[in-house]
């Protein structure tokens, strides 16, 4: 177009015109493109409403023609399929695998590396805030960091502790004196002033000075005191004197309170301790000297930092003034432990009746009930002791799961100790320190398991797991919706018989499995794995295929994983010959000074940490068949069986216009369906399923254990929320089939009123209708598959 020139309107470009040079052009049509017939058409108010119109009839079209394209596209795509086969969405990704089994085990073998660990836990005492737990917390945070982890979080809680006070020139005395208070004896409470740098003592106690005659209660068991009642030995305002044993000290120690003892001398009596001084005592062999006192914590409501209880003590939260008053669970009498030489002491010459047959220990000394002695003297007991709030340290070191994030498999060892702690607790150290290092560099090398990893050291797990509870309520619902199991790491070496673990029922299967993976050590042998060895020697009566796994106990960090959040737990360990020494409550030097690198070494793993690998290597599997099992690997029968035993001893007990027929019915429907689910999961063909459907079928079976879980505890123990299985009110060391309602049971002999137990048979029985719905929407998604 030329740039200049003359235009003029409506007049055309001829040829001729287009040979000058200026052209002129006629824009008025570019302008207004509607000819004049149609802008008179639409114009005026007839044209309005035409245009209206207009635009009236193109929506219509458009409805209609936007029905027909979707009706067309409903016809090709959505109408019912006449195929019923699921339609596969994604294949499962990661399932449990041998081969990565035996890697990880082969890489589990290196005894310089236990060796190491217990070298470095052991140089110090272990004493929870005051001793070397801080520097072991800082020496593995140095260290851990270093490895390929996706976290590593150092949480510190404040919390109430009890030590013993030794600066004071008036230090914990046990003393004899005659009425006018001449001192005959006095007791000594370490290797002659040998050890000053640990002072034994019983946290908790009170401090208290109390002089009264002595009594001996042997166990300190309820059926011990009936016996007392029996013989007419007065109690009120004396000392007791108890064996170690039996049940749980802070047991012996209640016990003892609610019948008006005034105080509380513990000690390990030489038949249970020293084999009966048969043979030859530590250093020679792993037997407990005569001078030798434990430690232990004497608390009874084991519920974390007993100044905040029911949520975390970390700083800035509110605790509880007046430590003394406010001590939840803490004794309200001295108590202190003596060796077995002094308790020979005390008990000489003591009045009272001859005791049964069984009372009788290995002191060789009268065993009398006492009160009192011959000549009229009277034991003085003085404790001193600080109750103080201190910071204690968690450790917990992250490897994210590869698929499932947000599901947990959790694996914790204690770093305190009240002495040295050769087997407790230098052994489970090492153990997972080893289990964290090939997990977490094995991720570096390409493998990742399925599902996350927390791996955990807790401090104070002396003073009754607070370490452990005080994170288990801070992390309370992210792990109550996620976590499938918790391994405890305890004391994993105390003896070289046998292989032994103590589990919630629903990992039995979890553990057998695992042991089967794992040679036997016993060089005699060695075509056994540690499955076959362990049914051998440790055979389950009812079950004569299979070994016994016991019970687990109430005073160890799984307690509050399993009894307060319903978590199925187990703790692994290699054991001596429950069976040839049935008196025996722990390996002799537990709690003691004896309890150090030499006393592990010499009698416990005697074979170059041998039992260390195989426990590790054992564990190994478990932590592998728990995280990367597509199937969360549950054996859900195992409640079925709790349920029933539950079951028939309600059945023997005598209740008073009490009927149990809703429970034992719903009881009954959950046991049926159970075995038919378990069946069906065991016989299940993975390649029907994809991730999906995986993942609906492991939520409901991780959610199945804490539908037993009741808000607000159990009748007098809210520590305990598992309506299942729960430490028995008597005795910490055993368990308890249906707590709840045993609890109201005991309530209701003494006032007759039965309504509590109506009202925990209630509880249950409604959990168990719930459990058998969760099992049902389960079967519901396998026959969905066929």
């Amino acid at each position: 177009m030329p740039t200049k020139g003359n235009y003029v309107a409506g007049r055309q470009v001829s040829r001729w015109d287009t040979e000058s040079d200026n052209v002129d052009i006629q824009y008025r049509h570019f302008d207004n493109r509607e000819s004049p017939g149609l802008a008179e058409f639409f114009a005026g108010k007839k044209g309005t409403i035409l245009k209206v119109l207009l635009l009236f009839v193109c929506f219509l079209i458009g409805l209609i023609i936007g029905y027909i394209i979707r009706r067309n596209i409903h016809e090709k795509y959505i109408s019912p399929s006449t195929d019923s086969s699921p339609v596969t969405v994604s294949s499962i990704y990661q399932d449990y695998d041998p081969a990565v089994s035996q890697m990880l085990q082969r890489d589990l073998e290196d005894i310089v590396n236990i060796e190491d660990h217990i070298k470095t836990w052991t140089t110090g005492i272990g004493l929870s805030a005051v001793g070397s737990t801080m520097k072991i917390v800082m020496g593995a945070h140095d260290m851990w960091q270093y490895f390929p982890l996706d976290g590593l979080t150092w949480t510190n809680y404040s919390v109430l502790l009890s030590y013993p006070f030794l600066q004071s020139p008036n230090r914990t005395t046990i003393a004899m004196e005659t009425p006018n208070g001449t001192i005959l004896w006095n007791a000594n409470f370490n290797i002659s002033a040998e050890h000053p740098e640990q002072m034994p003592f019983n946290a908790y106690s009170p401090e208290a000075s109390v002089k009264g005659k002595l009594v001996f209660a042997n166990f300190g068991r309820k059926s011990d005191f009936g016996i007392l009642h029996q013989f007419k030995v007065p109690i009120n305002d004396s000392i007791l004197l108890i064996k170690y044993g039996k049940i749980h000290p802070a047991n012996k120690v209640r016990h003892a309170e609610e019948n008006g003892a005034a105080g509380v001398i513990l000690y390990p009596d030489p038949l249970d301790f020293a084999n009966n001084n048969t043979e030859a005592v530590y250093p020679s062999t792993w037997w407990l000297p005569g001078w030798a006192v434990h430690s232990h914590q004497v608390r009874y409501t084991l519920m974390g930092d007993p100044q905040s209880p029911g949520y975390p003590s970390l700083d800035g939260v509110y605790h509880q003034p007046n430590l003394k008053e406010n001590c939840l669970g803490c004794p309200g009498i001295p108590v202190q432990s003596v060796s077995y030489n002094d308790a020979r002491s005390l008990m000489r010459s003591i009045n009272g009746s001859s005791v049964p047959d069984d009372w009788i220990g290995g002191l060789g000394v009268a065993y009398k009930t006492g009160p009192g002695h011959s000549d009229n003297r009277l034991v003085n007991l003085t404790v001193i002791r600080d109750l103080v709030q201190r910071t204690i340290s968690n450790l917990v070191a992250e490897i994210k799961g590869q698929y499932e994030k947000d599901r947990y498999i959790i694996i914790g060892a204690h770093i305190d100790s009240w002495n040295r702690g050769g087997v407790d607790s230098a052994s489970g150290y090492a153990v997972l320190w080893e289990l964290l290092r090939t997990f977490s560099f094995h991720t570096k090398k390409g493998y990742r398991p399925r599902r996350t990893l927390k791996f955990a050291l807790w401090d104070a797990s002396k003073y009754g797991h607070v370490g452990s509870f005080e994170w288990v309520q801070e992390m309370e619902k992210e792990i109550g919706l996620g976590a499938i199991a918790y391994i405890n790491l305890d004391t994993v070496v105390r003896g070289n018989y046998t292989f032994f673990a103590e589990s919630s029922p629903l990992l039995f299967d979890v553990i057998r499995e695992a042991a089967s993976t794992v040679k036997c050590s016993d060089l005699d042998y060695q075509d056994m794995s540690v499955l076959d060895r362990w049914i051998n020697t440790y055979r389950d009566p009812d079950r004569p295929t299979q070994p016994k796994i016991e019970a687990l106990q109430g005073d160890s960090d799984h307690s509050p994983f399993y009894y307060y959040m319903g978590i199925p737990s187990f703790s692994p360990a290699y054991m001596y010959n429950p069976k040839k020494y049935p008196n025996l409550p722990n390996y002799p030097a537990f709690n003691t000074l004896e309890d150090t690198k030499e006393y592990l070494t010499n009698f416990t793993d005697r074979n170059n940490y041998t039992l260390h690998i195989k426990v590790t290597q054992i564990v190994a599997d478990a932590i592998l068949r728990l995280s990367d099992s597509a199937l969360v690997p549950y054996n859900i029968q195992n409640i079925a069986d709790v349920l029933q035993q539950g079951k028939s001893k309600l059945k023997k007990m005598n209740y008073t216009n009490v009927n149990s027929d809703f429970l034992f019915s719903e009881i009954e429907i959950f046991s049926t369906k159970a075995r038919l689910l378990q069946m069906n999961l065991t016989n299940l063909d993975k390649s029907k399923i994809n991730e999906e459907v995986l993942y609906d079928i492991n939520d409901k079976l991780i959610q199945l254990p804490r539908i037993f879980i009741v808000n607000g505890g159990l009748p007098e123990f809210p520590q305990y929320r598992n309506m299942l299985i729960a430490p028995h009110p008597e005795n910490l060391y055993e368990t308890e089939v249906f707590p709840g309602i045993f609890f109201a049971y005991r309530q209701g002999q003494v006032t007759g009123d039965w309504s509590g137990v109506r009202i925990q048979q209630s509880k249950l029985a409604v959990a168990t209708r719930q459990a058998s719905n969760n099992l049902q929407s389960i079967m519901t998604v396998l026959q969905s598959l066929q």
